[in-house]
């Protein structure tokens, strides 16, 4: 019998490898190896956070989002420390992008990202970004990392929300902010809901009533809590979602959904995915 030739063979053992064996995705490399590209793509575009498009038509959105991968914007860093560590509300900025409208027009869009902050791979980017290979040996990053989260702790990065003023019913998002990712809108911060006369409080219980998680036969599960990430950054919202009743592998997948007045953003995440290190993180 004739010998098979080497790259033959190797090409077929490949064939033959899982997609997840194959792909260059950077949470199948030890965090160690992570590069800052590695670092950026695990927290905007991986199983645990995920783009979401809202196309506008003449300044009004058009349906519920669309799903994405990647896009512009998203990976800075920001929010609030914890005894010198992050917490699970850290976020990241984002841009608005532009869309194809109707009839091939561009019309303007809105990006947000969805983010499991509570997941140990967004957890082990998140220090890595803020320490480098500090993070290594850092007994404080340590402790972040493998604590156990008391809740499903979600992040929606976005444009800067602005407080509800008199006379209008529910908060609107502004496109096209110039705030650079990770930092804290210039704009919002400081005092916008005493200058436009809206109550913050009240925007963030309207969020919490219109936000949910979904997921098989449960019903939906609304958070406990809802609030701005620490650092007044008015471009990202933290929601905690109790573990009452656990998302389990053979769900198979959960959607996460919040309304903004007439904007809905939904974004559905397959849990098969989000195994990491042989469990599965969210």
């Amino acid at each position: 019998m004739l010998p098979i030739p080497r790259r033959t063979l190797l090409v077929s053992l490949a064939a033959a490898l899982p997609a997840p064996l194959r792909a260059a995705d950077p949470w199948a490399k030890p965090p160690s190896q992570w590069t800052d590209k590695d670092i950026q793509r695990i927290l905007t575009d991986s199983p645990w956070s995920r783009a979401v498009s809202i196309t506008m038509s003449g300044g009004m959105p058009m349906g519920g989002g669309r799903g994405g991968r990647g896009g512009r914007g998203g990976g800075g860093m920001g929010g609030g420390m914890s005894g010198g560590m992050p917490d699970a509300s850290v976020g990241g900025g984002t841009e608005a992008g532009m869309g194809e409208g109707m009839g091939g027009a561009m019309a303007p869009s809105i990006t947000f990202y969805v983010r499991w902050q509570s997941a140990k791979p967004i957890k082990l980017a998140t220090v890595r970004a803020r320490m480098g290979a500090e993070a290594d040996t850092s007994p404080q990053a340590r402790e972040f990392v493998e604590r156990e989260e008391p809740d499903y702790v979600i992040a929606l990065i976005g444009p800067p929300m602005e407080p509800p003023a008199e006379g209008r019913e529910f908060p609107q998002a502004r496109p096209g902010s110039s705030t650079p990712p990770g930092e804290p809108d210039k704009a919002a911060k400081g005092g916008a809901g005493e200058r436009r006369g809206g109550d913050p409080s009240q925007m963030l219980e309207a969020v919490k009533q219109n936000t949910w998680l979904a997921w098989k036969e449960q019903e939906k599960l609304h958070p406990s809590s809802v609030a701005f990430a620490p650092g007044g950054q008015r471009n990202v919202l933290i929601f905690r979602f109790p573990k009452d009743h656990p998302i389990e592998l053979e769900d198979k997948e959960v959607e996460f959904c919040t309304r903004r007045g007439p904007m809905e953003i939904r974004k559905k995440f397959r849990l098969k995915d989000m195994v990491y290190e042989g469990k599965l993180c969210l």
